[in-house]
C-alpha cells in the first residue's frame, strides 16, 4: 500500500495524486485501482486555494496587528502591543533590510493611531534611510507619527523637512525637493547653518551625477541664496565643485557662475591662494589651477594671479617639471611679472643639474594644511 504523510502540505498531496495516476495507468486492475466520481482536478484545486487563503490570513492580522516574522521559522507571529522599544526596533530593522517597506508603513502608521513608541534611534534611521532611498511618501509617514507622537522632538527639527527636501531631490524631483529646503530654509533661521550643510551635499551628489537638468536648477536656486539672504555658502561651494571638475559642461558653469555673481568674484579672488594650495596637494589639479590663473587674469586680479603663479612654479618645481616651469618664465616676462629669487635660483639649479635644488624653507602649502570654506 501507498505511504501517506500526516503533514498537510499541498505537495504531499500532489505527490500522492501523481503516483496514484502513474500506478493507474500502468496496473489498471491492480488493487490501487479504485473508482471514484470525485474530480481530481478540482479537488485539488480547491484544496490548493483553501492553502493560499490560510498563509494569506496568517502573514498579517489587521485587527490585532499580529506580524508574522519574515525568517525561515515562518510560523512565528509577534504581537505589536506587547513589544517593548527594543525589541520593536529590531524588528523594524530586520524588516529594513529585507526592503519590507509596505509591512514597515502599516506598522508605522499602527504605532501613530496608538501611541506607541518608536524610539528616536530607529525613527532616525528610518528618516535617513528613506530619504537616501528617494521614497518621500515614507518621510511624509514618519513626519505625521512623530507630530502625533512626539510633536516636541517634531518641532524641535524642523519638522524633518529637510529629510524630505533630500528624498525630492534622491528621487529626481529637484525642483520641488530645493523649494522645500528654501522655505525651511527661510522659516527656520536657528537652523540655518545646518540647512546649508544639506545643500552642499545635495549639490555634490547632483554634480557627481552629472545630471544637466538639475545643474541648472541648483544654479538657480544657488544664486537664490546669494543674491536674497547674502549667503554664499552654497553659492561657493557649487562653484568649487564645477571649477575642480574634469567635465567640460562643469568648468564652463563654474566659468559662467563667475561673470554672473560679483559676491562670488571677491570670494575667489581672496580664496585664490588657498585653493591653488588644496588643488595641487590633494588632487594634483594643475588644469584647475591653470583655470583659475585665467579667470584672475580675465579680471585683472593681478596680486593674487602672481601668488597663485607662485604656487604653481613651486609645484613643478617640486616634480622637476622643467617644461612647466619654463612656460611659466616665458609668461612672467610677457606680462611683466617677476617671480621670487629663491624660486628663480632653484630653476636655475635644475636646468644646470636636471633637478631642483633642495628645499630649506617650509613648503608654502603647510600653512593651509587644514583648510576649510569659513563664510
Amino acid at each position: 500500500m501507498m505511504r501517506i504523510l500526516n503533514r498537510k502540505h499541498p505537495l504531499k498531496y500532489f505527490r500522492l495524486v501523481c503516483n496514484t495516476k502513474s500506478n493507474h495507468i500502468l496496473f489498471p486492475n491492480a488493487v490501487c485501482y479504485f473508482a471514484t466520481t470525485i474530480d481530481i482536478d478540482s479537488f485539488t484545486y480547491d484544496f490548493l486555494e483553501r492553502y493560499k487563503s490560510k498563509q494569506r490570513n496568517s502573514i498579517t492580522d489587521i485587527n490585532s496587528f499580529s506580524i508574522r516574522r519574515f525568517m525561515d521559522h515562518g510560523s512565528n507571529v509577534m504581537d505589536i502591543k506587547n513589544m517593548t522599544e527594543q525589541v520593536l526596533h529590531e524588528f523594524v530593522m530586520k524588516l529594513l533590510t529585507r526592503n519590507k517597506d509596505s509591512q514597515i508603513g502599516r506598522l508605522i502608521i499602527y504605532c501613530r493611531d496608538n501611541r506607541k513608541l518608536l524610539g528616536d534611534n530607529c525613527v532616525k534611521r528610518l528618516l535617513r534611510h528613506y530619504s537616501l532611498a528617494g521614497k518621500p511618501e515614507m518621510i511624509i509617514n514618519l513626519q505625521h507619527y512623530c507630530l502625533k507622537v512626539d510633536p516636541n522632538t517634531y518641532r524641535r527639527s524642523g519638522k524633518f523637512m529637510h529629510f524630505l527636501a533630500k528624498a525630492q531631490c534622491f528621487k529626481g524631483n529637484s525642483e520641488k525637493g530645493l523649494s522645500i529646503l528654501t522655505e525651511s530654509y527661510e522659516n527656520n533661521v536657528s537652523m540655518r547653518s545646518f540647512y546649508r550643510i544639506i545643500f552642499r551635499e545635495l549639490i555634490q551628489d547632483a554634480v557627481l551625477n552629472k545630471s544637466e537638468a538639475s545643474m541648472v536648477i541648483f544654479k538657480k536656486y544657488a544664486l537664490n541664496f546669494s543674491e536674497v539672504w547674502n549667503d554664499h555658502y552654497p553659492l561657493i561651494c557649487f562653484w568649487h565643485l564645477c571649477w575642480s571638475s574634469s567635465w567640460f559642461s562643469d568648468q564652463v558653469l563654474a566659468d559662467e557662475l563667475l561673470e554672473t555673481s560679483e559676491a562670488l568674484r571677491d570670494i575667489v579672488r581672496d580664496k585664490a591662494t588657498a585653493f591653488s594650495i588644496t588643488a595641487l596637494k590633494e588632487d594634483y589639479n594643475e588644469d584647475a589651477v591653470t583655470r583659475l590663473l585665467q579667470a584672475l587674469l580675465k579680471y585683472k586680479f593681478m596680486t593674487e594671479y602672481v601668488k597663485v603663479l607662485q604656487v604653481l612654479f613651486n609645484f613643478k618645481l617640486r616634480i622637476r617639471d622643467i617644461r612647466g616651469c619654463t612656460e611659466i618664465m616665458r609668461n612672467c616676462e610677457v606680462l611683466g611679472l617677476a617671480l621670487p629669487s629663491d624660486q628663480q635660483g632653484r630653476y636655475i639649479k635644475m636646468l644646470i643639474h636636471g633637478e631642483s635644488g633642495k628645499q630649506t624653507a617650509k613648503p608654502t602649502d603647510e600653512t593651509t594644511k587644514n583648510f576649510k570654506l569659513k563664510f
